[in-house]
């Protein structure tokens, strides 16, 4: 029993002594390939690096509305730290720029100069450009901090040094916000801080906003509004729910929350006909009877003003997609219908893939979403966004959710903002307690690719005079890529 408690304590001991020994902010690092494991960088994105104050700096993207930012600024960091772990903050990402605010920290700790901030500075712009030639690189300039007041002459040698050192290089910039941040007769302007006078309140980052957005490459990002509707066929015992009574306020939801490309199930050619009423959109998809007009549509509507049609088409979910047909254990005829759209204004392109699963057939849903899957793989290549909708008949729990998740994303789940509204999308018309009778859940899903952000996601229980537009709520995303 004394050997075993001594060798406990000896590994304690050796793995107290390997603790102390990592390198500072160790679990920054693996806190950021945390989320890089959960949401991957797509190699488009502009890489925010350095210290605090891009750290606090959480709603950066709110900041410049267009860009794609990656923040990775980690605690009191200095230059030598990012250098340190340049492989796993920098070179993981391949962005199309690297802006950098560091060096304060390095200045701080009072035995560090401007010559020797500027080797350091000049290490890290060294090991950027053997990897990343043509990478753009933006130094912001080291704040006045009135906490670090002492400093200010070292910080205005630094600050030049840096700027003539990179006025000599090829796809850089420097960025000053230490005269910003400055009063007319040179005095920091001490409002612009928090009360540890060194970290900003919003007022000073908007200042850093406007001197670093002329900064910022192009990157003609994309950022629209994607659905799924399951619009409720139009069936005359639906009664005062049937589509005569519904129409209008599918319509009027629609162009309301301004959908730009969305898609639906159970739309029958009437229903298909009053949606194209709008004037607003387009659409690609046919019956699922007949390969025309016969049968349910799982179309795909997007706004013709925003968007051309590349090409589409449609495959039946069964072991012959060429023609009409039920697949597997399937009680009903079933499709999907797929875009392949640019924006006019960006020139970026995308997939849509839009779908209705069997409600019956458990193999028929888990082969389906095998089969849209390999179509997406014969299609697309791994850096085109790929976005599928549709009534799945599937909640999470399921075998055919599992296979569409090990290689999408579920947007509710990735979303920046918290998602709005309840999680069952489905409530069969009962406006008063669906909550209680209704247990289907959620079914309805928008998924994504790793090439696509989604900045919000909503269900929609929109209704009047006390009845809903369907029976089933739309789903909404508000996307970027």
């Amino acid at each position: 029993m004394r050997k075993i408690l001594a060798a406990v304590i000896c590994i304690c001991c050796y793995s107290t002594l390997y603790a102390q020994q990592q390198y500072p902010y160790h679990s920054d690092i693996q806190a950021f390939k945390h989320q890089d494991s959960q949401t991957p960088p797509t190699g488009k994105e502009i890489l925010f690096i350095g210290s605090s104050s891009f750290t606090y700096w959480q709603d950066v993207n709110n900041y410049f509305p267009g860009h794609r930012i990656i923040n990775r600024g980690f605690g009191g960091s200095n230059l030598l730290d990012v250098i340190h772990y340049a492989n796993d903050v920098i070179f993981a990402y391949h962005p199309k720029q690297i802006v950098i605010y560091c060096g304060e920290n390095d200045l701080a700790s009072d035995t560090v100069k401007a010559p020797m901030l500027l080797k350091r500075f000049q290490t890290l712009f060294s090991m950027i450009r053997s990897k990343m030639p043509e990478v753009p690189v933006t130094f912001i300039s080291i704040k006045p901090s009135p906490s670090r007041s002492r400093l200010l002459p070292e910080m205005v040698k630094s600050n030049k040094a840096i700027q003539q050192f990179l006025a000599k290089q090829s796809h850089t910039s420097f960025v000053d916000v230490y005269s910003k941040m400055l009063q007319s007769n040179g005095a920091i302007k001490a409002e612009l801080f928090k009360e540890d006078q060194l970290h900003m309140k919003p007022v000073g980052y908007r200042i850093w906003q406007k001197a670093i957005a002329p900064h910022l490459v192009d990157q003609s990002l994309t950022t629209m509004k994607v659905a799924t509707f399951n619009l409720r066929l139009n069936i005359a015992w639906d009664s005062a729910n049937a589509w005569p009574h519904r129409k209008e306020m599918v319509r009027d939801l629609i162009q309301y929350h301004q959908f730009d490309v969305f898609g639906v199930q159970e739309a029958l050619i009437d229903q298909m006909k009053d949606l194209d009423a709008m004037g607003t959109h387009a659409h690609v998809g046919v019956g699922r009877n007949d390969g025309k007009e016969g049968g349910e549509f799982s179309a795909i509507f997007y706004n013709k003003e925003k968007y051309d049609l590349i090409k589409s088409g449609n495959f039946w979910l069964s072991p012959t997609p060429e023609i009409p047909s039920k697949g597997w254990d399937a009680a009903y005829i079933r499709i999907c219908t797929w875009a392949h759209l640019v924006e006019k204004t960006t020139g970026n392109a995308f997939y849509f893939f839009n779908t209705h699963f069997d409600n019956e057939g458990v193999q028929a849903r888990e082969n389906s979403a095998k089969m849209i899957l390999e179509k997406i793989h014969q299609l697309s290549d791994n850096n085109t966004p790929v976005i599928i909708t549709g009534d799945f008949n599937s909640n999470p729990a399921t075998s055919a959710y599992g296979a569409i998740v090990q290689q999408f994303n579920d947007a509710k789940l990735v979303s920046h903002t918290k998602p709005y509204g309840p999680d069952s999308t489905f409530q069969d018309f009962k406006y008063h307690n669906w909550t209680k009778v209704v247990k289907e859940g959620r079914i309805d899903f928008i998924f994504i690719n790793k090439n696509i952000e989604v900045l919000n996601y909503g269900v929609l229980t929109d209704a009047k005079d006390l009845r809903f537009p369907s029976d089933h709520f739309p789903v909404v995303s508000t996307i970027r890529f």
